[in-house]
């Protein structure tokens, strides 16, 4: 089963980032760099993506992205990325539905941990 991997990102070195941690996956990694983009993504793969990464640097827009895609699929694993007001945002984010969040710049060791535990999780429900 090949993963596939929503990717909404308005900065160059965070995807930078993922591509190296996704390196060797086989992942499918569906590149979003608007919400618009993000949301037909999502709504032509729908349940067949395994998870999200989710970069919210740009303003409110990532959170409005997240809500969105967890209100029509709750149990998509999201991880996202913030460097500005880490501690509010991880409060917010996890209130709209993501499983995990990282301050910028996540350690690869770290952003790999997540890319892991997104990975089980949305096997889990794919296999479902």
């Amino acid at each position: 089963m090949n993963l596939q991997v929503l990717v909404y990102m308005r900065d160059p070195e965070f995807g930078r980032m993922v591509k190296t941690a996704l390196s060797g996956t086989g992942a499918v990694v569906f590149v979003a760099r608007t919400v618009a983009e993000a949301l037909d993504v999502v709504c032509q793969r729908g349940r067949k993506l395994t998870f999200a990464l989710m970069d919210f640097d740009g303003g409110c827009r990532g959170m409005t992205l997240l809500s969105a895609v967890h209100t029509c699929y709750e149990d998509l694993p999201i991880a996202v990325t913030t460097s500005k007001d880490a501690d509010h945002v991880s409060a917010v984010a996890y209130a709209n539905g993501a499983r995990r969040c990282l301050a910028k710049p996540p350690e690869a060791s770290t952003l790999a941990g997540a890319i892991a535990e997104l990975q089980v999780a949305g096997s889990r429900l794919l296999a479902a």
